[in-house]
């Protein structure tokens, strides 16, 4: 049985049973830990605190590999500082890199590569490949159900242990810029501010929703620190996305048509755009053709939708299962010829571009078959390190996954937040 290295995992304690599986296979499991929320959230055969500096992180891991024979390195997020230097590692020493993410198709998927996610996956850039699959409706096997609370708790949990170990961590170098006293505080304020969209959102979308039906653009914003938008795009924050968009959308759209801003429902209440949005839509002359909420309902703006503007979001695969003309400005997975929109953004709010329908359904089938695991990091975990389990650890050869274990519907849908 191989070693297996985990290092940072998604909030909550889903690292830590798969390690307890992987143990209980036969395998010898060992975890570093960059700070106490990695070390309250993880276990393994052998624990061990990385505490130096982030400069040393290189040579530390390149002995570390050599002297325990891992043979392969788990993460979660492949482009944490951390986790970049560990893929280096691998390619350098020659053993396996395995990166999860959440699901490209949501709900109920989660993302499970070699090598790397996103514009850093074997998939990027390979239209030959899935072209010739045999497309069929799939969706997951598993029904999750809201998962936000949970998230909340774990990172509360997290942060608190992060902030009381930090003079034993005095080196730790984070992803995300907040300190562990405001990350939990912004997930708190978040919830609440869930809530309160529920009750407010929907009366105010329903309205422009009817009013500009057929003729309503659609922009799902990224968290504001994602990686999508800071290493796999060209912008440098949301407020340039927004600002960017609704200037084009100004200069090219026509005066019937709409624009419906959706806030990512993980980014709520550490930023909010509703100043920066309203300041904007009265320079440019949009007042009561832009609007900003939290709270949509996806599948109804499908309907009524003509096209979707996106930097690299989920929303941008569950807009092309519902056939919509999709605009991709960052780098993302789904961007390709045939799929979404070829030409600039100025141009697309008044062109009649197609999605080919049959393409699209290859595309995912083959992102299905390839990268998407039915489960969830926070609820009913258990199912999904049994199905991934053997894929990490070879007991499967092929990269794709079981037909087992997914659901082939001719109804399958979907939605991404």
């Amino acid at each position: 049985m191989s070693h297996i290295l985990f290092l940072q995992g998604p909030l909550g304690p889903f690292f830590k049973k798969f390690a307890h599986y992987a143990s209980a296979q036969g395998h010898q499991t060992y975890k570093i830990n960059f700070n106490g929320g990695d070390r309250h959230y993880g276990w393994a055969d052998h624990e061990f605190d990385y505490v130096d500096s982030y400069e040393m992180w290189h040579s530390y891991l390149s002995a570390f590999v050599k002297k325990h024979h891992i043979a392969r390195i788990v993460v979660y997020g492949d482009c944490r500082f951390y986790h970049k230097v560990a893929k280096q590692v691998t390619v350098e020493s020659g053993i396996k890199f395995w990166a999860w993410e959440e699901g490209y198709l949501r709900a109920g998927f989660v993302t499970l590569e070699k090598e790397g996610c996103n514009a850093n996956s074997s998939l990027f850039n390979d239209a030959e490949s899935f072209k010739k699959v045999k497309a069929q409706n799939i969706k997951s096997s598993l029904s999750v159900g809201p998962t936000f609370a949970r998230r909340t708790w774990f990172a509360f949990c997290y942060y608190t242990f992060l902030h009381f170990s930090k003079n034993t961590f005095a080196h730790y170098h984070h992803h995300r810029p907040w300190t562990p006293i405001q990350e939990p505080a912004f997930w708190l304020k978040g919830f609440a501010q869930k809530w309160v969209s529920k009750l407010t959102d929907p009366r105010r979308y329903k309205k422009i929703v009817e009013q500009y039906s057929g003729k309503l653009y659609l922009l799902p914003l990224q968290v504001e620190v994602d990686f999508q938008l800071r290493d796999h795009s060209r912008f440098s924050s949301v407020a340039q996305v927004v600002s960017e968009v609704m200037h084009s959308f100004a200069l090219h759209a026509d005066n019937d048509q709409a624009l419906l801003i959706k806030h990512h429902p993980q980014n709520r209440g550490f930023a909010h755009y509703g100043k920066l949005i309203a300041q904007l839509a009265d320079e440019l002359n949009l007042n009561g053709r832009v609007l900003y909420g939290h709270d949509f309902h996806l599948p109804d703006v499908y309907l009524h939708a003509a096209g979707v503007v996106t930097v690299n979001s989920t929303v941008g695969i569950s807009a092309l299962v519902h056939h919509l003309p999709t605009v991709v400005l960052g780098r993302a997975i789904y961007d390709i010829e045939g799929i979404t929109y070829p030409n600039k953004l100025d141009d697309f709010w008044q062109d009649d571009f197609k999605v080919d329908r049959k393409l699209f359904e290859k595309f995912r089938t083959y992102l299905c078959q390839q990268s998407q695991i039915s489960g969830d990091f926070y609820k009913k975990s258990e199912k999904l390190i049994e199905i991934a389990y053997p894929r990490i650890s070879d007991k499967i050869k092929s990269t794709s996954i079981e037909d087992d274990d997914l659901q082939v519907s001719v109804n399958s849908q979907s939605t991404a937040y």
